[in-house]
């Protein structure tokens, strides 16, 4: 669900929350690599660095795997098959190559009458991140900060630790099933194995050759995001400025209370298309700023200059405050949340008449903004609505009063 919330300033601030099977004999004797493929659906954010990362760009800077060989319905034992194993490129390669596992369940081990028969079988259970970071590299101490250890049981899962820098922004997400449908993964054997919409890919048997686990990837976090837009002697935006007026925003500052700032994200989620975080930690009311390189240029107050050379400024039209490709990304909160807005502003005029060619007045405006919840995978939007005013006048010439009368003779007449 996505909300939109709308906030309006003028001299005060006003806020409204917003497989084929093979056929050939002795299939069995065949070693099938394990192909690997992926779908952001929207977008997805390189670690430790901000911008939007599309399916192409995606594939350069790739995902992490991990495998879990097991045997029948054992549960997850160690990633013994894959340990965050960097998939990328044009075609999903990885290196080393990993072959399926040649015993299949019930015996049978692919598609020949008779089969070709083996003892037990095998499974092997597949989970993926995004975007990928080198754990044999130092991680830093925010965004993607630790992975579980290669020797450690269990499900893998992500740390990640939240920052209040846009250049330290991360869009963690983990790989899932189709999230709108069911899948059947069909073996080499014959047989479907089930795979719900939006899970995991668990217990999959080698299937037929150039079959593909293709991964969705979902947003763990949540993102928020700011938008400005004018209005001009209304009460909505819109409007026309006059005279050639520049509205210009020097900073914004957003104070979100009672954040979680670090948590481990199971990429062996429970529930459908949900993320499933676990051990989250620390409580602080975060302070997100945007001002300086990190204002989109076009709203970026130039200093003590002429309206003519400031830059276009809040218009009547949305801009995004945030330069390109840079938001904030939150822990999900199931809690209402109360998030305090604060933005400093100029509005500048032009008037040859005064010392300075033009007036110039700053504006310092906050509200506070409720928000039901911060779901992971939802844009939450902040739209400031900037309201000026014009100073109006109004005359007329008032009646003449009746004041003292009195009369004098010059001379009298007698």
């Amino acid at each position: 669900m996505k909300k939109l919330v709308f906030l309006a300033a003028s001299a005060a601030i006003v806020l409204a929350s917003c497989a084929k099977i093979e056929n050939g004999k002795n299939i069995a004797e065949i070693d099938v690599p394990v192909s690997l493929g992926a779908y952001t659906g929207t977008s997805v954010t390189k670690a430790g660095a901000t911008g939007e990362l599309t399916n192409d760009k995606l594939k350069s800077e790739g995902f992490g795997v991990f495998a879990y060989q097991t045997t029948g319905d054992a549960a997850l034992a160690t990633p013994n098959f894959m340990y965050n194993t960097k998939v990328s490129g044009d075609s999903w390669t990885y290196s080393p190559i990993k072959y399926w596992p040649n015993q299949i369940q019930n015996g049978g081990t692919d598609s020949q009458d008779p089969k070709a028969q083996a003892k037990q079988a095998d499974k092997v259970s597949f989970f993926a991140y995004a975007p990928y970071v080198d754990h044999k590299s130092s991680l830093g101490t925010t965004g993607i900060t630790a992975l579980t250890a290669n020797n450690v049981s269990g499900d893998p899962k992500v740390t990640y630790t939240a920052s209040t820098t846009l250049d330290e922004q991360v869009d963690l997400c983990w790989g899932v099933v189709n999230p709108t449908v069911d899948q059947t993964w069909a073996t080499v054997a014959g047989t479907n194995i089930a795979l719900a919409k939006g899970m995991p890919f668990l217990g999959l048997q080698k299937p037929a050759l150039n079959t593909t686990i293709h991964f969705y990837f979902r947003h763990a976090l949540a993102q928020l995001n700011l938008k400005a837009v004018a209005a001009y002697n209304q009460t909505t935006s819109g409007g026309t400025a006059k005279d050639g007026v520049k509205i210009t925003i020097e900073k914004v500052v957003l104070k979100v209370p009672g954040m979680n700032t670090s948590a481990k994200l199971n990429l062996n989620n429970t529930t459908a298309n949900t993320p499933k975080w676990e051990d989250a930690s620390g409580s602080e009311n975060l302070v997100l700023t945007v001002d300086g390189a990190n204002l989109n240029s076009a709203l970026k107050d130039a200093g003590e200059k002429k309206a003519s050379e400031q830059p276009a400024g809040v218009t009547a039209s949305e801009t995004d405050v945030i330069v390109a490709n840079k938001y904030f990304t939150v822990l999900p909160s199931d809690a209402a949340k109360k998030i305090n807005v604060e933005v400093t502003y100029y509005v500048t005029t032009d008037d040859a008449d005064l010392a300075t060619g033009f007036s110039r007045v700053k504006n310092v405006i906050s509200h506070d903004v409720d928000f039901s919840k911060l779901a992971a995978g939802t844009k939450n939007t902040i739209k400031m609505i900037l309201g000026i005013s014009e100073v109006k006048f109004e005359a007329q010439v008032s009646e003449w009063e009746t004041g003292y009368n009195t009369e004098v003779n010059l001379p009298i007449n007698s």
